[in-house]
């Protein structure tokens, strides 16, 4: 008997730019990446506000070990369970087909197909390109089911020239080849690729090499390399961070360093200001030791004034909360540390 066909991601894509509709949604395939994009975009059409949006969507990721049943509980507890404090709430389900159909799980998954309050949306995805056994017949009516299809090569390729246009960046023919053969055609690493280059391109000349690089990570990165970058205002530093962050660097210990250097650089403008030369200064913030740290140091105050370290502090308590809050971030592009990083980049003295 033949697949059924549901709508297609292209379909639902052009739906959903004249506003969202419905509550239950189904998203089926293997592009994962084009998943990720349009669960953004419902979440932008469905929270104007950044603190909402972060209080009030929940994200559970379904596993094959033990805990998966455990997670499944938990969301089905954030999708029924309501907010006194708002009625707008998002629950996100990823990897429904790792959840075995039995009497438990039937039951849990009709709660929330029947009882999920009003203003909560219901997003589930799996990676099969049909129907996960939790999801019987009798429920596809209630559902809005969105077929992901895996993208072909030639679509990808003019994606990634049209994004370098739209980019207004300029790069040799052989450039979105390689980027393809890079990301392994993954449209989610494409677009975290894209992104790097559209943040690194104004310093640093767009070559294969960089693209490597861009793809794999700087080796021997440490985070002590990654500050002074970052704060020399040098567009690798979201290459070393990108490395940290594969290598599974805890996000709040690299946002901890962060705030140790613009601590140090708060503390030499204020001896400085108490009348200590700036040698003094460096003395008293034990650099004396290190010529090489002094001479970093040095380079990073030409960067750093202090009315910049005004305007980093609110981002860096953002960026806590969101971490806090949310747990780490499934893409490169939404981790709070690559924002933050990108932000104080993007700062000028």
């Amino acid at each position: 008997m033949a697949q059924k066909r549901y709508q297609t991601s292209k379909q639902f894509n052009a739906e959903l730019s004249k506003g969202l509709k419905g509550k239950l949604f189904l998203f089926i395939g293997e592009e994962e990446g084009e998943k990720d994009k349009v669960i953004n975009s419902i979440l932008n059409l469905k929270f104007s506000d950044e603190e909402e949006r972060i209080q009030n969507c929940g994200k559970y990721h379904i596993s094959d070990d033990k805990n998966g049943l455990a997670e499944f509980i938990s969301a089905a507890d954030f999708a029924l369970s309501g907010s006194m404090f708002s009625s707008n709430r998002v629950c996100i389900i990823r990897n429904l087909e790792m959840i075995s159909a039995n009497d438990h799980t039937k039951n849990i998954i009709d709660d929330i197909f029947t009882s999920t309050p009003d203003g909560t949306i219901i997003i589930m995805t799996c990676m099969s390109n049909k129907l996960p056994g939790l999801i019987d017949k009798k429920y596809e009516d209630l559902l809005q089911i969105v077929h992901f299809w895996k993208n072909f090569d030639s679509d990808l390729f003019s994606y990634i020239n049209r994004s370098l246009k739209d980019l207004r960046i300029k790069l040799d023919d052989n450039i979105a080849p390689l980027i393809l053969e890079l990301t392994g055609n993954d449209i989610k690493k494409i677009d975290e690729m894209l992104n790097m280059i559209s943040l690194v391109s104004a310093d640093i000349p767009i070559n294969s090499g960089l693209l490597k690089d861009l793809a794999g990570g700087i080796k021997d990165t440490s985070v002590f390399e990654f500050i002074d970058s970052l704060f020399l205002k040098d567009g690798r530093a979201l290459l070393h961070l990108k490395k940290l962050l594969n290598e599974n660097t805890a996000e709040l210990f690299i946002l901890n360093m962060i705030v140790r250097e613009m601590e140090l650089i708060e503390r030499y403008y204020n001896l400085t200001e108490s009348d200590l030369t700036h040698e003094e200064a460096l003395t008293r913030l034990g650099f004396a030791g290190s010529k090489r740290r002094s001479d970093s140091f040095t380079s990073i105050l030409k960067k750093a004034g202090k009315d910049e370290l005004k305007k980093i502090y609110p981002r860096i308590a953002k960026a806590e909360y969101q971490i806090k809050s949310s747990g780490a971030s499934n893409t490169l592009i939404n981790n709070p540390i690559f924002i933050l990083s990108s932000e104080i980049l993007m700062l000028k003295k």
